[in-house]
């Protein structure tokens, strides 16, 4: 994706992102940052789908604007220009880009190596109308494997994990030890027979494991991992202490940005390193502590 952005009174420059997914706005974790008090801070989204370009407002308060007309959702085409407040993207083409050109849109009569048809020709009969929709493109080429970093209008930045998905794999980290201990606290209070001690050697094993297997999935970004977790924290609102971190973790994992940020091979856009992200991050940490607690007073009259 190319774009050419000028701010009003200011000189235009040209950025080049090479994911297929930029989240502009005025966040410092913006793919496009713009620096301009009318954005939204994280005001639109523009996705590179097999069908073209599109652009999606995030239900910004200024509203965005392609072509002087305000969308919701609008495919682009190069020479298209998007409006967010002040600001003006203009969609450039790319190297190596298919660009259809409409008939009327062509001057027969003359070329760049000289005149085509005399000037006294008629002009060429009209083409048969093209059905309205966005223009075809070439498939976008993927980006080099291992890329970590990811290009804003402010510079070259290095890619970064979200702060709650951070704190999910430290605390899976911290499940491994702690589910391990907890087998063996359990097999000490059955008695300490062979079954009993056999049943939580096994039952360590497996929650190490999987404890392990998240942490590492999370860590990684993994598809897998987010889909794993989503069910597990269904899982985990039928466990009344921890109902409310569960449901934490789903709202979370269900956004749509996030899916997004686990699901697309290439660098993009990190979901919300910023408010949000904290807030759900902070939201997590609290609802966790507070299902510990309300286990320990339970274990304790237990």
């Amino acid at each position: 994706m190319r774009f050419e952005i000028s701010h009003r009174g200011g000189v235009a420059h040209v950025v080049e992102l090479s994911g297929t997914v930029a989240v502009l706005g005025r966040d410092p974790d913006c793919d496009v940052v713009l620096n301009d008090a009318k954005c939204s801070r994280r005001h639109a989204v523009v996705e590179d789908l097999p069908e073209g370009l599109v652009v999606r407002d995030s239900g910004s308060a200024n509203g965005t604007y392609v072509n002087g007309k305000r969308v919701e959702t609008a495919h682009l085409r190069p020479g298209d220009s998007i409006r967010l407040g002040d600001a003006q993207l203009k969609v450039l083409v790319e190297v190596g880009e298919t660009v259809v050109v409409a008939p009327e849109e062509l001057d027969l009569r003359t070329s760049p190596g000289g005149p085509v048809l005399p000037p006294d020709a008629p002009p060429a009969p009209p083409r048969e109308a093209r059905p309205a929709g966005p223009a075809p493109r070439e498939i976008p080429r993927p980006p080099a494997a291992g890329d970590p970093k990811r290009t804003t209008a402010s510079g070259t930045r290095s890619r970064r994990r979200p702060a709650t998905v951070s704190l999910l794999v430290v605390l899976w980290a911290l499940f491994v030890p702690a589910s391990v201990a907890a087998a063996l606290l359990a097999a000490s209070r059955l008695g300490g027979g062979a079954a009993a001690w056999g049943l939580a050697a096994v039952a360590s094993l497996g929650l190490a494991a999987l404890g392990t297997t998240m942490a590492l999935g999370l860590r990684a970004l993994a598809p897998w991992a987010r889909q794993l977790q989503v069910a597990l924290a269904g899982i985990g609102l039928l466990a009344c202490p921890f109902t409310l971190a569960s449901a934490t973790v789903l709202l979370y994992l269900t956004r749509p940005e996030v899916k997004a940020f686990f699901e697309r091979p290439s660098p993009r856009a990190v979901p919300g390193n910023g408010t949000a992200e904290a807030t759900f991050a902070l939201s997590l940490l609290a609802m966790l502590l507070l299902g510990l607690a309300l286990t320990a007073i339970a274990a304790l009259f237990l």
